[in-house]
């Protein structure tokens, strides 16, 4: 029921006939990119969330607020440091699939099915990503949707037998999407 519910709910509330490339309309548990986070949660709520900070820079930081959500087992959030009006940059949902690949895979085609036909300019991307042989043999299997203003990224990834035990990490389906302004960013300050 919960899988049918994603589905149903970012058919929902990822289409906008006016503007249906434009990252803002792409919502993970009613949330979208741009949106206040004050809309969600109150000021000492957020305040009380450990800050994730990037390595070279504190432009950003990311926060994931302990919360029931209704699809998603995590969502987290990336926000500009000093920015009274709490603004969200980034937004992520994540969903464990417990040594269950296979019902992943499935239900990250029928999300690319969804953004595919609510994005109908943008090109999917699809590749395998190995983290350079850092988590053993674990593997991700990414698709990636550029927007006007950002991107839309699904993937589920397969944590080898060891990483799982050593990191107490699960298989899991992310979906994400970020602002152009948070990438630019990441790719050229947050780690050099």
């Amino acid at each position: 029921m919960k899988k049918f519910l994603i589905i149903l709910t970012l058919i929902f509330t990822l289409q906008t006939p006016s503007q249906a490339d434009d990252i803002r309309d792409f919502q993970i548990e009613g949330i979208s990119v741009g949106d206040s986070l004050l809309d969600y949660f109150s000021e000492a709520e957020i305040k009380e969330e450990e800050k994730l900070f990037y390595p070279k820079s504190k432009k950003f930081y990311g926060i994931t607020p302990s919360k029931k959500y209704e699809l998603y087992d995590d969502v987290s959030f990336i926000l500009k440091s000093k920015d009274k009006d709490y603004k969200i940059y980034s937004i992520k949902g994540l969903i464990e699939y417990e040594n269950k690949l296979n019902e992943c895979l499935e239900e990250k085609d029928k999300i690319l099915k969804v953004v595919s036909n609510i994005l109908k300019n943008s090109k999917e991307e699809n590749y395998t990503n190995d983290f350079e042989g850092s988590a053993g043999k674990s593997i991700a299997y990414i698709s990636d949707f550029k927007a006007s203003n950002g991107f839309i990224r699904v993937w589920c990834t397969d944590w080898d037998k060891k990483t799982e035990k050593e990191k107490n990490w699960y298989d899991s389906l992310n979906v994400n999407a970020s602002t152009q302004e948070f990438l630019d960013w990441l790719n050229n300050k947050a780690f050099k």
